[in-house]
């Protein structure tokens, strides 16, 4: 009887780890390099392999160079406390954009839970895989600051033990916390008829308090302006003995946590480190074991549609085919909460940028970066900035895979290409042309620009939005797949998706430093209307090429 009892939970723990795997061939598609027999799918695969790489790498050296930075200045000591608050924020976010996709609401869940695996066990199999990509995360953060940091202060066995069991519990709280988050979220949805819409609104909102919790919190002070002399422009040295206490305290009191770690690596605190360690597993393990007790009500809450007993048909309205799809497609990245905290977001941080700079001030943020002396120059850039984070919300690249297995749909019914691709661009506009205008609006009050500064800081972002959006379409219809398992592979791992956030960003960028560093002999003005002309030149011949293409099969 003990053998079998031994026997069946070495079985749970089996199904579990085999969730984990299968999960893990899915999202890193290992299957397309094995078995995928279309090279163009395969070439695709390997390119968004090799540029996500690459950004990764540099995000690891950026970190590293920080750590540098610290040890240069004499704040050898706060960069354990750095590493893993970076750390914890990264994933923090990571988790709040994948919990309401990777644990709630996924498109495999009934299948999952009719076969015979505890909940538990699926609960627990679904963080594991959280907790996989964000400790690879923590290992690009924490580990060349390690290195760093070991170069400057040369710590103890046990500092370099608190190190390594840092990287590997160090994303475990901010895991739960996103995830205890997301389930509340998700809980609070369930309630409503329209869940995921619901669902999608209040992690958007969580996203935005998350983002304005720093500024609140820095209000103090402590900043640029206290290790920069403000007169000559130089370090400090007296400035960063004051700001390295505040730094320290900041960080400690917002996240406990860091405290023990910090005490641990650089005073060799053993109490602290078994803390810190026994606090993480503490957390998840009680996590898992309360969410494992309204799991299944909570997703089917979320997954479920509720309809009215008194349902009587007394007038069918009839809209055109383009009002149509309009309404489909909008409605559909506004009821899934991936595609929303995803493709949405940038917007959102144009608001916040807006918003900032009208409340504190352009010459106060200047001030402390000992740049008050450019703030024209700052005004005239402000276009593309503007422009840049606007164009990252393009759903138009990936609105045609999102019809996934239903694709055969719309391609066996009577609708013209352009009608369809009319629909993607006028929902990412619907996104864009808002924002543009009231971006460009709060900025052009908080940087008092002329009548022809605020036309500009309107119309740049507007137009290049357009051009995007028009890209996009593009993108979505030459790279388009329908075989996907779950919408973050479209939203966050496909080229067509890479491509239509940062495809603008760089065109948009490359016309900035054009217009602002002068490099040809006319005003900054002239170069953006310039440059706007061609963006409606380019939109304009790229529309017409591509509305009559036939969809994508």
């Amino acid at each position: 009887m003990k053998k079998h009892n031994i026997k069946k939970q070495n079985d749970k723990k089996n199904l579990g780890w085999i969730l984990v795997r299968n999960r893990l061939i899915a999202q890193l598609g290992i299957n397309v390099f094995r078995y995928e027999k279309d090279a163009h799918k395969k070439h695709v695969k390997v390119a968004v392999t090799i540029i996500v790489a690459i950004c990764l790498m540099f995000f690891s050296l950026y970190c590293g160079a920080a750590a540098y930075g610290y040890g240069i200045l004499g704040m050898t000591d706060l960069i354990p406390g750095i590493a893993m608050a970076v750390s914890s924020i990264v994933a923090l976010f990571f988790t709040i954009f994948k919990a309401n996709g990777d644990l709630f609401g996924y498109q495999d869940y009934e299948l999952i839970l009719s076969l015979p695996i505890p909940i538990n066990t699926v609960v627990s199999s679904r963080l594991i895989n959280m907790y996989f990509w964000n400790t690879f995360i923590t290992v690009l953060v924490m580990v060349p600051m390690a290195v760093v940091y070991g170069f400057f202060a040369k710590p103890s066995i046990i500092g370099f033990f608190a190190w390594f069991v840092g990287i590997i519990l160090t994303c475990l709280i901010p895991t739960v916390i996103a995830a205890f988050f997301g389930a509340i979220i998700t809980a609070i949805a369930s309630k409503f008829r329209y869940a995921s819409a619901v669902s999608s609104i209040l992690g958007i909102g969580f996203v935005v308090a998350l983002m304005i919790l720093p500024m609140w919190v820095s209000a103090g002070g402590a900043g640029m302006d206290k290790i920069v002399n403000p007169n000559n422009g130089k370090v400090d040295i007296a400035g960063i003995s004051n700001l390295v206490p505040e730094i320290s305290n900041g960080i400690n009191n917002i996240y406990p946590p860091v405290k023990f770690f910090s005490d641990a690596v650089v005073d060799s605190k053993l109490l602290s480190l078994l803390l810190f360690a026994g606090i993480s597993i503490l957390l998840y393990g009680a996590f898992v074991l309360l969410l494992s007790v309204d799991y299944r009500k909570i997703n089917t809450g979320l997954t479920s549609h509720s309809t009215k007993g008194n349902y009587k048909l007394d007038k069918l309205q009839q809209s055109s085919m383009l009002s149509a799809l309009y309404k489909k497609t909008i409605m559909r990245i506004l009821k899934s909460s991936v595609c929303a905290t995803n493709l949405l977001i940038s917007s959102i941080m144009a608001i916040l940028l807006s918003l900032t700079s009208l409340i504190i001030g352009p010459e106060k943020v200047l001030g402390g970066l000992n740049l008050s002396d450019n703030l024209s120059v700052v005004g005239s850039a402000g276009y593309y900035v503007l422009a840049a984070i606007i164009s990252m919300t393009n759903t138009a690249a990936v609105s045609l895979a999102l019809e996934g297995k239903n694709i055969w749909i719309i391609q066996s019914l009577p609708i013209p290409p352009k009608i369809l691709y009319d629909s993607y661009i006028l929902t990412n506009l619907s996104f864009t042309v808002p924002t543009s205008i009231l971006c460009g609006i709060l900025v052009s009050i908080s940087l008092e620009t002329s009548f022809v500064g605020t036309v500009l800081m309107i119309c740049t972002p507007l137009f290049f939005s357009l051009f995007v959006a028009v890209v996009g379409v593009c993108i979505g219809n030459r790279m388009a797949y329908f075989d996907w398992r779950e919408e973050g592979q479209l939203v966050k791992q496909s080229m067509m998706s890479i491509l239509g956030m940062l495809g603008g960003v760089v065109v948009i960028a490359l016309c900035g430093v054009i217009a602002n560093l002068r490099l040809i002999p006319a005003s900054p003005n002239i170069i953006t209307i310039v440059f706007i002309g061609l963006a409606l030149i380019g939109t304009g011949i790229l529309y017409m090429r591509e509305m009559n293409r036939p969809i994508k099969e």
